[in-house]
């Protein structure tokens, strides 16, 4: 999957950013307003699934660490230590804040914009120049946004090697306790998650077949982590 290449970029992005420093308290670059920084929702995986042996606890609890691993994305979207302040602040539009980053075979600057409104946040980084060797001109790696009373947020990956085409994309909302998760690879596979206030859960796993998402697997399970599960070859509890 396509998927593996972006993963292979978070690796090296991160390791950049662990290398340069992230931005901390002791205000390195103190002309900048602090952006709110973006974070991913998880899930939280039962005990009673993660230590189960039954190959369908496994395979639900492999979907949702694989949801939750969209969440290091989140480090990528705050302000570095080595940041300029290109334009803006928290009252006057979209903040800009951009920097290089010259080590080994990266050679690069990356330009994240967060834009607030009275309603939301949107995060978007952007990369220009050579990382590990491969060639970025302007490549919109990450969009972010969410809603400031907590009910709706969003994030997307796009694909270093077909830019502008969206890798993976994860949304989340609530509404009445539930928090209803939506985990989409286009055209290939796609997870829905709803949980519930007291932890309980149900989970359908989308294939995208004959130009359109077919049901391949499907799981419940109640506030103890115990649940069933079902998919094209049978059926199991655990």
């Amino acid at each position: 999957m396509k998927i593996f290449k972006s993963f292979f970029l978070f690796t090296s992005l991160f390791s950049v950013f662990l290398i340069t420093g992230c931005k901390k308290d002791d205000n390195v670059n103190p002309q900048n307003d602090n952006p709110p920084q973006f974070t991913v929702k998880t899930i939280r995986v039962p005990d009673a699934m993660a230590q189960s042996n039954d190959p369908g606890a496994q395979q639900t609890a492999s979907y949702l660490n694989m949801m939750n691993g969209i969440a290091g994305y989140s480090d990528m979207m705050r302000e570095h230590s080595k940041s300029i302040t290109v334009k803006g602040l928290k009252d006057s539009g979209p903040r800009i804040f951009t920097w290089d980053v010259d080590e080994g075979n990266t050679h690069c600057t990356f330009t994240l914009t967060v834009t607030e409104t009275d309603i939301l946040i949107k995060w978007k980084m952007v990369i220009d120049g050579i990382m590990d060797g491969d060639k970025f001109d302007n490549f919109l790696f990450l969009e972010a946004q969410e809603y400031k009373d907590g009910t709706n947020s969003r994030i997307t990956v796009y694909d270093p090697e077909n830019p502008g085409i969206i890798l993976m994309k994860m949304s989340w909302t609530k509404e009445n306790d539930v928090y209803h998760f939506i985990f989409e690879v286009p055209e290939n596979l796609q997870i829905v998650v709803d949980i519930n206030i007291d932890n309980s859960g149900t989970m359908d796993v989308n294939e995208w077949i004959d130009n359109e998402w077919a049901v391949v697997f499907n799981a419940v399970w109640g506030p103890d982590g115990h649940g069933q599960w079902h998919d094209n070859n049978g059926n199991g509890s655990w």
